[in-house]
C-alpha cells in the first residue's frame, strides 16, 4: 500500500508541471522562424545590410545620369601686393585690391560602355576692380566639352559590371542570411525544447528514484536487500536531485537565447511543439547542385573574383603599352565692362587636345607588374575551383545527411518509445521484487538515452533541411525557389 501510494504521488506531481498559465504561448517551429524572420536580431541585421548594398548601388548607377550641378563663388575680396606685367615689358609690384565672383551651371554624362565623358557648360565671371571702381565681366553662355580616352582600359565599364555583380551577389546573400536565420532559430527552438523536456525528465527521475529509495530502505529494514544495494538507491536519489537542478539552470539559459532569438520581449511562457511529422522527400543530388549553381551567392562571387583578375591583368597591361587620350572643347564666350555688353557678339571658343602616353624604358616595371598580375589571376582561378568543389561536395554531403536522417528519425521514435515501454515494465517487476536495482538504473538510463537521442535526429533533422535550402535556396517541400527577383 505503501508503494502504491508512493507511485500515485508521482504520477500526480508530473500532471502538475504538466499544467501551464492560461496566456501560455504555444508555438510550431513554423511560427518561430515566420517571427524571427520578421522581428529577430539576425534577420534586422540582415535587412539593414541588404539596405546599405542596395542604396550603395543605386548611388553608384544614378552617376550614369545626367548630372546637373548649379555652383557659385560669393565675392572672394583679394587685398595683396602682386608683381604685375607693365606694357614695356618689365615687371613692378603694386597693390591689388579687388573681388571676384563666379556662377555656373553645368550638365555632365558618362557613358560606361566607351568612358566617354560629356559635359555641357554655362556661366558668368565678374572682376571688381576696387582700386578704380570699375567692373569686368566674362560669359560662357554655352560650352560643350568631350574627353575620350582610347587604347587604354575603361575603368567604368569594369566598375559598372563588378558593381552590377556585387548587387546581385548582395540579393542572394539576404536570402541566405534569412535562411541562415532560420537555422540559428531552429536550433535555439530545440535547444529550448530539449531543455523543458530535461526538466520533464529530471523531476520524473528525481520523482521515481525518491519513491525508489523508500521502496528499498523498506525491504532493508526487513532483510530483502543488501546494504549495497541501499545506498546504490540513495546515491541515484541524489544523482537525480543534482541532475533536476542542474536542467533548471539550463533551462533558464535556453529559455532566454530562444526569447532573443524569435524577437519576444515580453514575459509569458513558451510552449514549444516540434513537428513530428517530417518530409517524405527523395531528393536528387544532381538536382540540388543545379540549384545551387543557379541561385547561390557563392557563383556571383567566384565570378567577381574572376573579374576582378582579369581587370589587374588589363590594368597593368594598359600601363605598359600605348595610350592616347583625346579632350574636345568649342561654345561660345565673351568679355566686357557691362552684363549685358557680355551677352552681346558673342565669340567662338574651341579647345582641341590630344595627350598621348608611349612608355619606353622602364626596366621590366612593366612587364614584371603584368607577370605579376597573370600569375595572380592563375591563383585566383585555381581558389575560385577549390571553393566551388567544395561547396559542391557539402551540398552532396547535406543531401545524402537528410536522406540518412529520414530514417534515422523514425528509428529513433521507435527506440524511445521501446525503451520507454522497457523501463515501465522493469520498474513493475522492481517495486514487486523480481528484479535487482542494477537492472532497473541500467533501464532508466538507457529510457533517458533513447528520449534524448530522439529529440537530437529531430533536432538535426530540421536543421539539416534548412541547411539544404540555405546552399541550394530553394524549398523542397513546397517545389519553388527561394530567390525571386525585386
Amino acid at each position: 500500500m505503501k508503494s502504491f501510494f508512493s507511485f500515485s504521488l508521482f504520477f500526480f506531481s508530473a500532471f502538475l508541471f504538466s499544467q501551464e498559465p492560461a496566456d501560455t504561448i504555444s508555438l510550431t517551429l513554423n511560427d518561430c522562424i515566420r517571427m524571427g524572420q520578421e522581428s529577430g536580431p539576425l534577420a534586422s541585421m540582415a535587412r539593414s545590410a541588404y539596405s546599405n548594398d542596395k542604396h550603395r548601388y543605386r548611388s553608384f548607377t544614378a552617376r550614369f545620369y545626367p548630372q546637373l550641378a548649379l555652383t557659385g563663388d560669393a565675392p572672394q575680396f583679394i587685398r595683396t601686393i602682386s608683381p604685375i606685367t607693365q606694357p614695356d615689358g618689365s615687371s613692378s609690384f603694386l597693390l591689388q585690391r579687388q573681388a571676384q565672383s563666379s556662377l555656373s551651371l553645368a550638365l555632365s554624362q558618362q557613358i560606361p560602355w566607351t568612358g566617354t565623358e560629356i559635359s555641357i557648360y554655362s556661366g558668368l565671371n565678374r572682376l571688381d576692380n576696387l582700386e578704380t571702381k570699375a567692373s569686368f565681366y566674362r560669359s560662357t553662355p554655352l560650352s560643350l566639352s568631350l574627353r575620350q580616352p582610347l587604347f587604354s582600359i575603361n575603368t567604368i565599364a569594369w566598375n559598372y559590371k563588378l558593381e552590377d555583380l556585387n548587387y546581385q551577389s548582395s540579393h542572394r546573400e539576404f536570402v541566405e542570411a534569412m535562411e541562415e536565420a532560420a537555422i540559428d532559430i531552429t536550433n535555439k527552438f530545440f535547444a529550448y525544447y530539449l531543455a523543458m523536456m530535461n526538466v520533464n525528465n529530471a523531476q520524473l527521475n528525481l520523482s521515481v528514484n525518491d519513491t525508489l529509495f523508500q521502496v528499498s530502505k523498506g525491504r532493508f529494514n526487513v532483510g530483502k536487500i543488501a546494504e549495497n544495494d541501499l545506498l546504490q538507491s540513495e546515491l541515484a536519489a541524489l544523482n537525480a536531485r543534482t541532475q533536476y537542478e542542474n536542467a533548471i539552470i539550463e533551462y533558464d539559459r535556453a529559455l532566454q537565447n530562444f526569447r532573443f532569438s524569435i524577437g519576444i520581449n515580453n514575459a509569458a511562457p513558451i510552449r514549444v511543439l516540434p513537428d513530428e511529422l517530417t518530409y517524405s522527400m527523395n531528393i536528387d543530388p544532381v538536382v540540388a547542385l543545379d540549384f545551387a549553381r543557379q541561385n547561390r551567392s557563392d557563383m556571383v562571387n567566384y565570378e567577381v573574383q574572376k573579374l576582378n583578375a582579369d581587370r589587374s591583368v588589363r590594368q597593368a597591361e594598359s600601363n605598359n603599352s600605348f595610350s592616347m587620350s583625346i579632350t574636345a572643347n568649342i561654345g561660345l564666350n565673351q568679355k566686357a565692362n557691362t552684363f549685358d555688353a557680355a551677352y552681346e557678339n558673342l565669340l567662338d571658343q574651341q579647345q582641341f587636345s590630344v595627350q598621348v602616353q608611349v612608355p619606353l624604358v622602364g626596366w621590366g616595371t612593366g612587364s614584371h607588374a603584368v607577370e605579376a598580375a597573370l600569375a595572380e589571376r592563375s591563383r585566383v582561378e585555381t581558389n575560385v575551383e577549390s571553393q566551388r568543389f567544395t561547396l559542391e561536395q557539402e551540398v552532396k554531403y547535406q543531401v545524402q545527411r537528410f536522406r540518412q536522417l529520414q530514417l534515422q528519425v523514425f528509428l529513433s521514435a521507435k527506440a524511445d518509445t521501446v525503451a520507454q515501454r522497457r523501463f515501465d515494465v522493469t520498474r513493475a517487476r522492481f517495486v514487486i521484487g523480481k528484479i535487482d536495482v542494477t537492472n532497473l538504473f541500467l533501464a532508466q538510463s538507457e529510457k533517458d538515452n533513447a528520449y534524448r537521442t530522439r529529440i537530437q535526429t529531430l533536432w538535426d533533422y530540421w536543421t539539416t533541411y534548412y541547411r539544404l535550402r540555405r546552399l541550394t535556396l530553394y524549398d523542397f517541400a513546397l517545389q519553388r525557389p527561394l530567390l525571386v527577383k525585386e
